[in-house]
């Protein structure tokens, strides 16, 4: 028992060093690369470290120079010349593979909590690059390894892009834009930063691991994971019979701007010559007249105050599975909050907005 609380003590202070280490180097970060939403790779932003194999290649090195100038061999002194040399070469190529790679991101990410997106990002070269990894310093334990989508789209202008869940890595970046797309998992609702980007090269025999991290000053609109709920459903079902009843009330109307086009019909004698399809009589397909159509639609209210006792969280997945099975289905809707009101409308914008709406509450 007291091993156990002695490990716990442990475990929670070696947990408070570690985030007051990352919160000073994160502002540190800050300072040293800014956030733009155009970023450029150079000598001021790239970090060099030597791997386990390089570690263990230095010190290699190392024990064979005291082994030459404690026995006076110069063969031995030599080969450690040469290695220290190989060393730096392989130093500095792994660094000019990285440097001068030019970032563009325009594009923010807008999802639903617990699923995955991918974050658009341009990358200019003005040569040849190899083996570069992106990805985003996400917690490990917040990817879910059943929603997770394994495919990443391979672009035009890259090659060999690999598929995983939390990173890309291309083994060749080519001359001239190339266009990727980064695996981005939402955890939580609302609007916060993206966060900063981290770009790793082993390039080099793998003896350096070259890698900066980036901030494109983006942002994540996190709407609410939506959850089926049976009031909205019964809701729900009743405005899709409001429809599938009024779609037999469509009339023919010839008012400009309101209706849309739905089908051709032989020209009957008396109709209004306006509505005569001149470019089918030109072609000598015969008479023929435009029908226009317009439909009445449902109407559904969601109201934030009228749903099931439950936490706000839940109440606002229930709200999020509403509105997005109201669009799906062509369904006018209003949202209704305590301090918002959106109202009827049954447009993609609509459902942005009103998704929007929830994810700022």
């Amino acid at each position: 028992m007291l091993s156990t609380q002695k490990f716990t003590v442990f475990s929670s202070f070696k947990a408070a060093c570690k985030s007051a280490l990352n919160k000073r180097f994160n502002t540190w970060l800050a300072r040293r690369i800014p956030q733009h939403s155009r970023q450029v790779i150079n000598h001021r932003n790239i970090f060099i470290i030597p791997t386990r194999f390089g570690a263990g290649l230095m010190m290699f090195m190392l024990l064979l120079f005291l082994l030459g100038t404690n026995y006076q061999n110069n063969v031995i002194i030599l080969i450690s010349y040469l290695l220290v040399s190989l060393f730096i070469v392989i130093l500095l190529h792994s660094f000019f593979n990285l440097s001068g790679l030019k970032f563009q991101a325009t594009h923010a990410v807008q999802g639903f909590v617990d699923e995955q997106l991918y974050f658009p990002l341009v990358v200019t070269s003005n040569k040849v690059r190899f083996n570069i990894s992106f990805s985003f310093d996400q917690v490990p334990a917040t990817f879910d390894n059943r929603a997770s989508d394994k495919k990443v789209a391979e672009e035009k202008s890259t090659k060999g892009q690999s598929n995983q869940s939390s990173q890309v890595t291309l083994t060749e970046i080519i001359l001239g834009d190339n266009n990727i797309r980064i695996p981005y998992r939402i955890c939580k609702r609302g609007e916060y930063s993206l966060g900063r980007l981290l770009i790793i090269s082993e390039f080099g025999f793998g003896l350096f691991k070259t890698w900066t991290r980036l901030d494109f000053a983006q942002q994540v609109t996190a709407f609410p994971k939506p959850i089926a709920n049976a009031l909205t459903e019964k809701q729900q079902s009743i405005a899709g019979e409001t429809v599938e009843n009024n779609t037999e009330s469509y009339q023919d109307s010839f008012q400009p701007g309101q209706d849309e086009f739905h089908q051709l019909q032989h020209y009957q004698l008396g109709e209004p010559l306006s509505r005569v399809a001149w470019k089918h009589v030109a072609r000598g397909q015969g008479w023929l007249t435009k029908q226009y159509q317009q439909a009445l639609s449902g109407k559904l209210q969601l109201d934030f105050s009228q749903l099931p006792a439950g936490s706000v969280e839940q109440r606002l997945s229930w709200l999020s599975y509403a509105i997005k099975d109201c669009s799906d289905k062509q369904i006018a809707f209003s949202l209704k909050l305590p301090d918002q009101v959106v109202e009827y409308d049954q447009s993609s914008q609509h459902t942005l907005k009103c998704l929007t709406a929830l994810a700022r509450y």
